[in-house]
């Protein structure tokens, strides 16, 4: 794998390839979006719940102070991943009218001034 290599990750509910958006940072890429399943519509729980330091000796995410476990399914708490279907997207994802895009949908939309506005 070269530092120019976009990998993808398999969905953890219908196991096809997700993509998410990279940037090039000088030295490789940098994933600067949350990884998203256009099969089936799960999309990665955003940075902003900190899941990483969530994890148990087996890679699984449990519940702690940090995240108000009352907002995610089970499932949601041990994958990381929004349900598909479940309405849900990270606000770190580019939406339009709340529908996830690739990142060349999102910059021509970016253009016309239809991509979603991030909620800080």
């Amino acid at each position: 794998m070269n530092p120019y290599d976009t990998p993808t990750h398999p969905c953890p509910y219908c196991h096809k390839p997700c993509e998410a958006d990279w940037v090039d940072n000088g030295v490789g890429m940098q994933q600067c979006g949350p990884y998203h399943c256009f099969a089936c519509g799960a999309s990665e729980i955003g940075p902003e719940m900190k899941f990483e330091e969530l994890t148990d000796e087996n890679g699984w995410y449990v519940m702690g102070d940090v995240i108000n476990h009352h907002d995610f399914t089970d499932i949601e708490l041990k994958t990381g991943w929004y349900e598909p279907n479940s309405g849900k997207i990270s606000p770190h994802a580019n939406t339009v009218n709340g529908q996830l895009v690739d990142h060349t949908t999102a910059k021509y939309m970016y253009d016309l001034g239809l991509l979603d506005e991030k909620k800080k």
